[in-house]
């Protein structure tokens, strides 16, 4: 009976060892941090949206549009740089009527949103939309990195979605 006894707590503990090492390999694996397959799937879907095509007639597409996944945030993204040949007002006052034209509803608006010295920049977009996009909501942000202090030549669109709802402007 002892030889039984010792038999099935090995075996259990063997069971219990196994759990805990497919549990470690599923959460470094993006179990518990990173992107899902979902979110991954999703970057092309947001890459291929007819808003980040559009642009003032005066402004110029930069460099080629990209799109990934996120996986410190976990979300998909994609985007477009623009070369800035018009007024910045001009850019805001453009997006602000071809978003809702494309079924983007405004969330925020915020036209000078450059963070106060030695802050931590949370939101740096001009402009927030929302809208529904394979199944989640997807964030279309306007921005532009002089509010960084980077290129005061560029602004870019980036859209933003995550089926567990950790993406944003």
């Amino acid at each position: 009976m002892k030889l039984k006894a010792v038999t099935t707590l090995v075996l259990v503990g063997a069971g219990g060892m196994a759990i805990i090492a497919a549990t470690g390999v599923w959460a470094l694996s993006g179990g518990l941090y990173g992107c899902t397959s979902k979110d991954e799937k999703l970057a092309p879907t947001l890459a291929s949206l007819s808003i980040l095509d559009v642009h003032p007639s005066q402004t110029q597409p930069r460099d080629e549009r990209y799109s990934g996944c996120d996986e410190d945030d976990g979300f998909a993204y994609a985007g477009q740089y623009y070369r800035l040949t018009t007024p910045r007002a001009d850019v805001v006052t453009f997006y602000r009527q071809a978003a809702t034209e494309d079924g983007w509803r405004l969330e925020s608006g915020n036209p000078s949103p450059s963070p106060a010295p030695g802050s931590l920049a949370v939101d740096i977009s001009a402009l927030c939309f929302e809208k529904p996009v394979a199944g989640t909501t997807a964030h279309l942000a306007v921005w532009f990195p002089s509010d960084l202090g980077d290129s005061p030549d560029d602004y870019g669109l980036e859209v933003t979605a995550s089926h567990d709802g950790t993406a944003w402007c």
